[in-house]
């Protein structure tokens, strides 16, 4: 064989990793450039690519602007387009496009460009089996409740969410992006009115057709929004009516094809500029129409897949990430997909209408041993809106949004909270969370409990007097100790009560005035794992603390 010839197979064989391994869809290559230099772009100026709303989410969360926020090179993407390339998506989080190339000597010279990297980046399931609501029913609910649920009531209740609702946290001020399959008659649906009455509808965009119609495409969208925003007094209340919306189409129904990602990571890149705090995807990522793009088990890592490494990034960028765990529980894959692997996301499984394991429910844990799915609510027999009226369906898409409406109002009573620790204020207020499994994770949240640790914990700090008492250990097991400091003489009563204000036991210590004094409260194994308030008082002076039992 000739040298000529040699190198002719070289090429051949570099063309045929590079497709195997870049390719999206027929025809439709990931390109991957090397930097971002010679950009127009800066960190010192970020109003001229983020929102001033992203960027003071950016400011109040101590989040650095990086080069992840910087778009691509525009001299790239236009250099893909004179070659020939027609760029379909693009993400300047991983530096790369989609581009539609049917001539192979175009891709050749496009991997032949100095800026395009070799190393090349590596659909959906939304079942939804619907029956008609019997609407001769009696509906359940608490006449004291702010909102007639009706048939909602039961989803929003296992989370004891109403709790946040009758308190005055039904949304107002978050912003949700839902990144879906499209949002058919979402503008003509009566339960809708109140959305676009309020302009609580931020926008819309659709990065399959690229374009702003999204309400003729599919009804997926329509029925994972209703679970939140449905406004429909005495028939159905969504988990936060008075959010903000940002709609955005990133699936195409009709194939399954890992373009589907690019495109998801590109709505999200453009929720993130946008400003919004809380991403909420129904997507899940594992089987595709070319099997050598499909994933294996082993790739769910938590950083894998393109939408998994995405929803890590959008964590980073201060968003609340909410997925779903999907549907395959009783199906031969019956783990998780991507990005329900993401170890930012909150992912969400299904339960029935008591708390009980849907067996649809996607399991996990993911490949890397990691708790998943984190938590579960309602997916089987949820109520949601499919056409024009209340049904009910089964799916982890539902229980998804669910949940992330009732993150929305519980974010609204500290916003300086992270989006970390509101993360962890779910967790810890879930049924299991002393002992996670595969199939619901930690458990059945409840917001109520997550609700009155915020306001002891904003009682605290507006006391300006939690640095007189110092308790210890904060998780405890036999006893906790605390010291403190005495302005006068006289006795002290020490309380452990539950979150919900029950009193659990009261001991009384006398002490002198002007010293700092330390004290034990003993036996304290009998109590059950979870969140309790530790409280002293002396006369008018009342301190307040949360500490946490732990069994393990």
């Amino acid at each position: 064989m000739n040298k000529n010839s040699i190198n002719t197979l070289i090429l051949f064989l570099l063309i045929s990793v590079l497709e195997a391994s870049a390719q999206l869809a027929p025809n439709i290559y990931w390109i991957q450039f090397t930097d971002k230099t010679d950009n127009p772009f800066s960190f010192t100026a970020p109003e001229a690519y983020l929102s001033s709303r992203s960027i003071e989410r950016r400011e109040r969360y101590n989040i650095e602007i990086d080069i992840k926020d910087i778009p691509i090179n525009q001299w790239y993407l236009d250099s893909l387009t004179n070659k020939g390339a027609n760029i379909l998506n693009k993400s300047k989080w991983m530096n790369g496009a989609a581009v539609y190339i049917s001539d192979q000597t175009i891709l050749t010279e496009i991997y032949n460009l100095e800026f395009v990297s070799e190393d090349a980046s590596n659909s959906p399931e939304f079942t939804m089996n619907l029956t008609p609501l019997n609407l001769d029913n009696n509906l359940t609910e608490i006449e004291a409740d702010y909102y007639s649920y009706g048939y909602g009531y039961n989803q929003i209740n296992i989370h004891q969410g109403e709790v946040l609702h009758n308190n005055g946290f039904r949304g107002e001020g978050i912003q949700i992006a839902i990144i879906d399959a499209g949002f058919k008659i979402v503008d003509e649906v009566p339960a809708f009115d109140s959305l676009f009455i309020n302009n609580q509808i931020i926008g819309t965009w659709d990065f399959v057709t690229n374009d702003t119609s999204v309400f003729e495409d599919h009804y997926h969208g329509k029925a994972v929004l209703s679970t939140i925003a449905a406004n429909l007094p005495g028939q159905f209340i969504g988990t936060a009516p008075k959010a903000e919306f940002l709609l955005l189409r990133s699936e195409n129904s009709i194939s399954e094809y890992k373009i589907e990602e690019i495109a998801w990571l590109q709505a999200a890149e453009y929720a993130d500029s946008i400003g919004v705090d809380i991403i909420t995807t129904s997507l899940g990522y594992n089987t595709y129409t070319q099997p050598s793009t499909s994933y294996t088990w082993d790739d769910l890592d938590g950083q894998t897949a393109p939408i998994t490494q995405g929803t890590n990034i959008a964590f980073e960028k201060g968003i609340f990430m909410v997925t779903s765990a999907g549907n395959e529980g009783a199906n031969s894959w019956q783990k998780i997909s991507s990005p329900a692997d993401a170890q930012n996301a909150l992912t969400v499984g299904a339960c029935d209408n008591i708390g009980a394991y849907a067996s649809f429910s996607s399991k996990g844990n993911t490949a890397d041993g990691r708790i998943k799915p984190d938590i579960v609510a309602q997916g089987k027999s949820t109520t949601v809106i499919t056409g024009l009226d209340p049904t009910s369906g089964n799916g982890t898409s539902f229980s998804t949004p669910i949940i992330a409406g009732l993150v929305a109002c519980l974010w609204q009573v500290d916003r300086s909270k992270t989006n970390l620790e509101i993360k962890d204020l779910v967790l810890r207020h879930s049924s299991q969370y002393q002992n996670p499994d595969s199939l619901l994770g930690y458990g059945i949240p409840n917001f109520a409990g997550a609700f009155n640790e915020i306001r002891v914990d904003d009682a605290v700090k507006e006391s300006g007097k939690e640095q007189l008492v110092n308790v210890y250990p904060t998780v405890f097991d036999n006893y906790i100790n605390f010291r403190f400091f005495a302005v006068k003489q006289g006795t002290i009563s020490v309380q452990i009560l539950s979150v919900n204000g029950c009193l659990i036991r009261e001991e009384i210590f006398p002490v002198d005035s002007n010293k700092i004094l330390n004290f034990q409260l003993e036996n304290l194994q009998i109590l059950n794992s979870g969140v309790y308030l530790f409280r002293l008082i002396q006369d008018d002076q009342v301190f307040v603390k949360r500490i946490i039992k732990n069994n393990l």
